[in-house]
């Protein structure tokens, strides 16, 4: 083999192996918020349930003032009668408007028992509610130290990419014109500009390579492309 395409391939797999590290960096970045975005649906869900339950707690509370304001009706109606029971001159009157009062007063007695009914349920909604609300608290907690230590690590990562990244020039600039371009074009186009070489298979894409391009690849002898995905093949 020449010395040439040796010391080629050799540059080449040393951006190949700082493409990675910045790879590797990349994920490790995108990774990282996953943790704070499942605490902030975690809120998220809390609040859509307290709001369902305060929702409810308003219909209750509504129920209850259309009772009280029937049930405000209703005393007025027993207060006439009373009065006007007080003028009647003859027994049956009187009967039956004490009749009358007595079917207001247990209309009175049922709104009194659903008032209650539904005042229990309101104690139960925004006791929940409560619960909810110290439960969003905690994972707010959560969620906020998650950021705390995310943007601490963020800052790490993303040094030490920036740092990688201005060392690329200097090792892209030790490589030829025709191979570096080759190289760049597959590794924008598919995240990797190089694959290893396994048996006669390319294993960026697992086609079979032919007996010859196996053979140049082997002994180095110059730059072979991958027929299937144009990564530049190396023998590891």
């Amino acid at each position: 083999m020449t010395t040439e395409w040796n010391e080629v391939l050799d540059k080449l797999l040393e951006l190949m192996r700082l493409d990675l590290k910045i790879a590797r960096l990349d994920q490790a970045m995108a990774r990282a918020p996953a943790e704070v975005k499942n605490r902030a649906a975690a809120v998220a869900g809390l609040d859509e349930k307290s709001k369902q339950v305060s929702d409810r707690v308003k219909l209750l509370k509504a129920q209850i003032l259309l009772r009280e304001n029937e049930r405000k009706t209703h005393l007025a109606k027993i207060d006439k009668l009373k009065d006007q029971a007080s003028e009647v001159r003859s027994n049956k009157e009187f009967v039956a408007f004490r009749s009358e009062i007595s079917n207001l007063q247990g209309e009175l007695d049922r709104l009194d028992g659903e008032v209650l009914k539904i005042m229990a349920v309101v104690e139960q909604a925004e006791a929940k509610l409560a619960e909810f609300d110290e439960e969003k608290g905690r994972e707010q907690e959560l969620a906020d130290k998650a950021q705390a230590e995310i943007d601490e690590k963020q800052a790490d990562v993303r040094a030490e990419r920036d740092g990688l990244l201005k060392d690329r020039p200097e090792v892209t600039s030790k490589i030829p014109k025709e191979p570096l371009e080759l190289y760049e074009r597959v590794h924008q186009a598919r995240g990797r500009g190089m694959a290893a070489l396994e048996g006669n298979y390319c294993t960026g894409c697992g086609e079979v390579q032919t007996r010859n391009d196996v053979y140049v690849v082997q002994n180095r002898t110059r730059l072979v492309l991958c027929r299937s995905c144009n990564r530049i093949l190396f023998q590891p």
